[in-house]
């Protein structure tokens, strides 16, 4: 198994050459002519403005079609720019630790185990690891035993449109390491195997490979946030 890991950890010589044919978006490279008007979006390749659209997802579905591997960003000019980030990691064996893809009914999923503590108690949960949220959110039901006052209020957009929720914040643990982290409660099934969805406020603690042949996951902890 370590032999599998480490020959698919041995990312550098790639990283290296895919950054020299396409470089990360650097905004001081790109000029932006006169003549295109305020509120267009711009797709970025290889810091060139390569695509101009009049939304977002229309900018990002040409080039996700023409320059699916050297986007770095999209720009909307005469406003604070939205970006698409690629971000590449170099992962080693060092303080990291694999996990089984959990198979729940004929699909696997990134299940991570961490810990919270409410009132004293420490309550061992498992999260999904969801790449796709901003902030991380705990069953609704585990919060009812507990008097949280929340920290703040905010507006989350979700499938069902933008959404008003109260924000909390507590110490995660996982491993050696915590997080004081915001999170906001939601209810999940309890067909469900997973208590939390860890968002990216929860991921971008750590470099993250997934092993998809393999259906394992590894997680290393950033020590120097």
């Amino acid at each position: 198994m370590k032999k599998i890991i480490d020959k698919e950890m041995d990312l550098q010589e790639k990283i290296d050459d895919f950054l020299a044919k396409n470089p990360p978006l650097n905004r001081e490279k790109i000029k932006i002519p006169d003549y295109i008007p305020d509120g267009k979006y711009l797709g970025i390749s290889r810091n060139t403005i390569v695509v101009i659209g009049d939304s977002a997802q229309e900018v990002a579905a040409l080039l996700a079609e023409k320059f699916p591997e050297s986007t770095s960003g999209i720009i909307h000019k005469g406003h604070e720019s939205e970006t698409i980030d690629f971000i590449f990691s170099l992962f080693s064996i060092e303080d990291s630790k694999c996990y089984h893809q959990a198979e729940y009914k004929n699909n696997y999923y990134p299940i991570l185990p961490f810990s919270v503590y409410f009132k004293e108690e420490k309550m061992n949960l498992y999260g999904l690891v969801d790449t796709g949220a901003t902030l991380t959110a705990i069953n609704k039901k585990i919060l009812e035993d507990y008097d949280i006052k929340p920290i703040r209020k905010s507006k989350v957009f979700t499938v069902n449109g933008i959404s008003e929720v109260n924000i909390y914040k507590k110490k995660f643990y996982y491993q050696k390491v915590s997080y004081n982290l915001e999170f906001m409660a939601i209810n999940i099934s309890e067909e469900f195997s997973f208590h939390a969805l860890l968002g990216k406020n929860f991921i971008d603690k750590f470099k993250i490979l997934f092993l998809g042949k393999e259906k394992l996951f590894c997680l290393q902890p950033i020590f120097d946030l």
